[in-house]
C-alpha cells in the first residue's frame, strides 16, 4: 500500500497521466490524480477515445497497481492530443464539478454533493459484481441511501444503502451520467415497454425492411457466445446482409456495421433500453453532441449492390481500417484489407496483431464494422507511425 501511495503522490504531484489497475478485474482507470485523500483517490478520467470523460474516485483497497509508462499510455497520450487537436465533443469545461477537501472523508464530500445536486452516480462495491447507477437520496456518516435506475428495465426500482467501507470506485460527472441524470429527471414520465423480441426464424429481412421504412431504432443480438449487442438504424437490408448506422451507449453515433442475416440471433424493435437510447439521441441532437467531428454519419448504401464486397473494396481504396469476424471463429480481425480479388482479399492487421496478415473470404465474412471512432483512430496511429 505504501508504494501505491507514493506512486499516486507522484503522479498528483508531477501531473503525470497514470492507468490504475484494479485487484480482481481487468477493468482499469487512465487520468489525472486530482484529490488524494486518507483511503481513496479521485482520478479525471479519459475513455478509450482519448476524451475527457468524468472522475472516478477509487479505494486504495481496490487499487492493484498504478503504472507509469507503458504501450498502452504512449497510445492514450496521442489519442488525448489528437482529441484535443480535432476537437471531439467532451463535457469537460461545461460542467460544474464537484469540489473536494484532501483532509476530510472524499465518499462523504462525494455522496453529499452528489445528493444536493441530483447528479447520477456509479458504484461498485465489494463482493457486488454489479455496477449500480442511481442517486443519492440520503448521507449518513458512514452510509448513504441510493435509488438505483435501471435503464434497461423501468420496472427494477429500488432503493438500498452504501456503507462506505464496502466502496471500491464510485464514477461521477462524465457523459454517460450526465445523460442519465437528464433522462431520470424526466422519471414520472417513463413508461416501461414490454420488449417486442423477432427470433431469427429466417424472416429477419422482413423485420429490417420495416424498421427501415420507419427509421425506427432497433438492437441486434449476434450470434455466439459474446453478451454483445448493436442498437442503431437500418441503412440498408437486402435477402443476404443488413447494414446498421449505430448509436453508442451515449446515443451518439458509432460507425456502422454490416451483419448477415444467419449470423444474428434475434432483434428487438421495442425495449426500455431504445427507450434510453432514444431520449439520448434526442438530448445529444439538442445540444450539438450527435457525432464526433471527424466521422461521416451520412453514408449512403444501396441494397442491390454486393455490399460485402463494396464495403471491402472501399476500405482498400482509401486505406480504412475494418473490424471483421468470419465464421466458425469468435475472434475479430482488425485491419485494412489490401489485394482485394473477386473472392478473397488481404487483411493487413492493425494493433495487438500488427504486421500480420490473414486471407479472408467474402464468404466467410459474418460482421464488418467500420467508420467508427476506433477505426479513426487506429488510421490516425498509422499514419503518425509512418512520418
Amino acid at each position: 500500500m505504501d508504494a501505491i501511495l507514493m506512486s499516486l503522490m507522484t503522479a498528483l504531484n508531477e501531473h503525470l497521466l497514470i492507468n490504475v489497475y484494479q485487484r480482481d478485474t481487468d477493468d482499469f482507470y487512465t487520468g489525472y490524480v486530482q484529490v488524494l485523500g486518507h483511503d481513496a483517490v479521485v482520478l479525471g478520467t479519459y475513455n478509450d477515445s482519448g476524451i475527457a470523460d468524468g472522475c472516478a474516485l477509487i479505494a486504495f483497497s481496490a487499487i492493484d497497481q498504478v503504472e507509469f509508462a507503458g504501450d498502452d499510455l504512449d497510445n492514450m497520450n496521442f489519442r488525448i492530443g489528437l482529441a484535443q487537436s480535432e476537437h471531439f465533443l467532451t463535457l469537460q469545461g461545461k460542467e460544474k464539478l464537484f469540489q473536494f477537501d484532501a483532509t476530510e472523508s472524499l465518499i462523504w464530500q462525494l455522496a453529499k454533493q452528489a445528493q444536493a445536486s441530483e447528479q447520477m452516480i456509479m458504484v461498485v462495491v465489494a463482493d457486488d459484481d454489479a455496477y449500480l447507477e442511481g442517486r443519492v437520496t440520503a448521507v449518513a456518516e458512514d452510509r448513504f441511501s441510493m435509488a438505483i435506475f435501471n435503464k434497461f428495465n423501468y420496472t427494477d426500482v429500488r432503493a438500498l444503502q452504501v456503507d462506505f467501507s464496502d466502496i471500491l470506485v464510485m464514477e461521477f460527472h462524465g457523459l454517460d451520467l450526465k445523460l442519465e441524470t437528464e433522462l431520470v429527471r424526466h422519471r414520472d414520465q417513463l413508461q416501461h415497454v414490454p420488449t417486442k423480441l423477432f427470433q431469427n426464424d429466417g424472416q429477419l429481412e422482413g423485420v429490417f425492411q420495416n424498421a427501415l421504412a420507419e427509421n425506427r431504432l432497433i438492437s441486434v443480438v449476434p450470434k455466439g457466445p459474446e453478451d454483445q449487442f448493436f442498437v442503431g438504424r437500418v441503412k440498408a437490408v437486402n435477402d443476404r446482409v443488413v447494414v446498421l448506422s449505430l448509436k453508442d451507449m451515449a446515443g451518439q453515433f458509432g460507425g456502422y456495421i454490416l451483419m448477415t442475416l444467419p449470423s444474428i440471433q434475434n432483434v428487438a424493435t421495442a425495449s426500455d433500453y431504445l427507450q434510453t437510447i432514444s431520449f439520448y439521441e434526442q438530448w445529444d441532437q439538442t445540444h450539438h453532441f450527435s457525432q464526433q467531428p471527424v466521422l461521416n454519419a451520412d453514408r449512403e448504401f444501396d441494397p442491390n449492390d454486393n455490399l460485402v464486397k463494396a464495403i471491402i473494396s472501399e476500405a482498400a481504396g482509401f486505406e480504412r481500417v475494418v473490424r471483421i469476424k468470419v465464421a466458425d471463429s469468435d475472434e475479430h480481425f482488425l485491419g485494412y484489407p489490401e489485394h482485394v480479388d473477386e473472392t478473397d482479399f488481404d487483411l493487413k492487421l492493425v494493433g495487438q496483431d500488427s504486421g500480420e496478415t490473414v486471407r479472408i473470404r467474402y464468404g466467410q465474412i459474418r460482421e464488418i464494422a467500420f467508420g467508427h471512432i476506433f477505426a479513426y483512430l487506429q488510421e490516425a496511429q498509422l499514419k503518425n507511425a509512418d512520418r
